[in-house]
């Protein structure tokens, strides 16, 4: 049989309210080459009754039932099952415009692209557009074909919606999600970025992110300071691996580390105890790695952990708040 095209991936969980609109904008699609595989993980309501009444009305429709497993979990499945030249990952409470796969395809086709992305806008509950940026500029940059800004772009752009990966360079380098921890697509987005051989930019809104809802965990800012420090953990393991920790990459991510630490003092003093090895872990992976950073940043991080040295860590969130 002849592969599809693309692959569409989505993750379900509990997402009654909003699976069918979800799939009736993938149904509308102008461009038709495309499967569409649902992970159903554990859901406790209407979910799975719903997907199995839209496998009716799409074609190349596969379901996949498994308990609750988490997100990274289901993502790394979804890759797994997907026979596409490309995958695009929709949540399960978004939507896309009707030429969002049309124009991703034929750019990445045109442009012989590893990664195209577009642009989003916000939606609230009731599907109603707010035009209003919320990200940083750097999210709509293209990045230039250097380590350092493939670096920066991929962390300021941390989700794996809004995008058409080609599946093959993800198998190539045995990318997958990391489970366990919020935030998740931000460790493999910017390693995606670091490997691929061309991204490109569709500077286009294509996709409409409803926010808070299925993934409302994220909304929880104590449970994302803590996870942000796993992920940039098995981040800097990758890194190593894939060796990948050259100087200008090792700069951004001790740059991180300081604000990601920094972040703790917004918690409770219980919460800031509770952790205080896994801060600990990576501020002194952080101060081992300084020998490896650019000369500018072996200045600056040099300063900084030389004077929490002298202080002691009671004054690490005032110096970070500093220094970052």
């Amino acid at each position: 049989m002849k592969k599809p095209a693309v692959s569409v991936l989505i993750p379900v969980y509990n997402a009654e309210d909003y699976i069918s609109n979800c799939l009736q904008s993938i149904q509308s699609q102008t461009f038709q080459d495309f499967e569409v595989i649902c992970v159903n993980d554990g859901s406790s309501d209407r979910s799975l009754k719903i997907l199995e009444e839209w496998s009716k009305n799409i074609p190349e429709f596969k379901i996949i039932s498994q308990k609750n497993k988490g997100v990274a979990v289901t993502r790394n499945r979804l890759i797994e099952e997907a026979k596409g030249k490309y995958i695009a990952f929709i949540d399960a409470d978004d939507i896309v415009s009707k030429d969002y796969l049309s124009k991703l395809y034929h750019t990445a086709e045109a442009k012989n692209a590893d990664i195209v992305k577009c642009f989003f806008e916000e939606i609230t509950a009731d599907g109603k557009r707010e035009n209003i940026a919320h990200c940083s500029h750097l999210f709509y940059k293209k990045p230039k074909n250097n380590l350092k800004d493939r670096f920066i772009c991929g962390y300021y752009d941390a989700v794996v919606w809004a995008k058409l990966f080609r599946l093959d360079m993800l198998r190539k380098y045995k990318l997958s999600f990391y489970p366990g921890y919020v935030a998740e697509d931000n460790p493999f987005v910017i390693l995606s970025f670091l490997l691929a051989s061309n991204i490109v930019v569709k500077e286009e809104k294509l996709y409409y992110y409803r926010k808070g809802l299925c993934n409302s965990i994220t909304s929880n800012n104590q449970k994302m300071v803590i996870d942000g420090l796993h992920n940039l953990l098995n981040l800097y393991n990758q890194l190593s691996v894939r060796k990948l920790l050259e100087p200008n990459v090792v700069d951004q991510w001790i740059t991180i580390a300081v604000w990601r630490i920094c972040s703790f003092r917004k918690l409770s003093k219980n919460i800031q105890l509770a952790e205080l090895s896994l801060q600990k872990n990576v501020w002194e992976i952080a101060s081992n790695s300084i020998k490896q950073c650019s000369l500018m940043y072996k200045i600056r991080w040099g300063v900084l952990f030389g004077l929490v040295k002298i202080f002691g860590w009671n004054s690490v969130y005032i110096l970070t708040k500093i220094f970052r």
